[in-house]
């Protein structure tokens, strides 16, 4: 019974260890369903987060908030569509970016962006009437 309460002692420190070292979101990224699914779908949609290359400050706000850890502001600062499968395009980026770089778009049929959103995209929240 010892030996099986080390393992598993050593097994749980192992397994936060490797949690945060996973950015915290080891479920979400390898054993999730409905990730597979979306990683699926961000391979072949034609939706894309497109970037102005001229407007990027660089302030890493963007990356800051992903929740998926991508590094958006590598694809900002180079003016390339977001072709990352991880992203659900959750748009916090695109909300957080402080001069509007970050666009949603889609790629036409040979391969040029068509912008379909100049809104600034805003996180959901409740609306409160008085």
């Amino acid at each position: 019974n010892y030996v099986w309460f080390v393992d598993l002692f050593f097994a749980g420190i192992i397994g936060v260890g490797l949690y945060w070292h996973f950015s915290g979101r080891v479920w979400c990224r390898f054993a999730c369903p409905l990730a597979a699914l979306m990683n699926i779908y961000g391979r072949f949609s034609r939706f894309r987060i497109f970037s102005e290359k001229e407007k990027c400050i660089s302030c890493n706000v963007c990356t800051s908030v992903c929740h998926q850890g991508i590094d958006v502001m590598n694809f900002a600062n180079r003016g390339l569509a977001m072709a990352d499968p991880q992203c659900v395009r959750c748009s916090a980026c695109i909300g957080s970016c402080p001069t509007g770089v970050l666009s949603f778009g889609a790629l036409s049929g040979d391969g040029k962006e068509v912008r379909l959103d100049r809104l600034e995209a805003k996180s959901p929240a409740l609306a409160v009437e008085r």
